[in-house]
């Protein structure tokens, strides 16, 4: 696995430079290689004056990440698992509650609904070879098997279905596709970061991808 996101760091720094809570130390030692205007947009990132008069040159310069349209249809906002009260007492400063937090925090849609292989939309795709190139809303509604994108890879729009949140995500899913997937669309992805990375991903992870 360490193999794998050292040959994609294109992914990987995007990633964690977004989704994951940087400590001051981190920032300082990677410094050079972290993505800045992700660094900006991540809710993780615990700031304080100090930290911030250290990189404030660096973050004046960055632009925060703007939601693109496929964000209306497929991504959400990282959303705590907590009530408010909850969620404000994991965001204090003690280190090991910020990282209870984060490892909680549900990313993008998880709930695609009830339609599956025994959709009769599915079925009719099946038997009549139907291809990939789907509508935004009719694609946000239908969860895709790996199967179905087996069959299609070299029909699918990958520009698209790299920004999916309906698929069976998973670390194996990545690394079976791993020629196909649209970078730019992908770690706009925080459902397939959520599923592919986030699990397996904290401080000695980093450093060994990294080093």
């Amino acid at each position: 696995m360490i193999k794998f996101w050292r040959k994609h760091l294109n992914w990987f720094i995007p990633f964690v430079s977004e989704l994951y809570p940087l400590t001051k130390f981190q920032l300082l030692h990677y410094e050079e290689i972290l993505d800045w205007d992700r660094i900006k947009s991540n809710p993780f990132i615990k700031w304080d004056e100090k930290t911030l008069s250290i990189f404030q040159e660096r973050l004046n310069k960055a632009d925060r990440i703007k939601p693109s349209p496929l964000d209306r249809y497929y991504d959400k906002p990282a959303i705590p698992k907590y009530p408010l009260a909850d969620a404000i007492y994991f965001r204090d400063n003690e280190e090991s509650k910020g990282k209870i937090f984060w490892k909680d925090i549900k990313f993008g849609i998880g709930d695609i609904g009830l339609a599956g292989e025994d959709d009769i939309v599915m079925k009719l795709k099946w038997h009549f070879n139907g291809s990939m190139a789907l509508n935004y809303r009719m694609f946000q509604e239908r969860p895709l098997s790996t199967e179905y994108i087996e069959k299609r890879v070299d029909t699918t729009e990958w520009k698209l279905l790299s920004r999916y949140f309906g698929l069976e995500w998973s670390f194996e899913l990545l690394q079976r596709f791993e020629d196909y997937w649209d970078t730019e669309q992908l770690i706009c992805n925080h459902t397939a970061f959520n599923y592919c990375l986030k699990d397996d991903l904290d401080d000695e992870f980093i450093e060994n991808v990294l080093r």
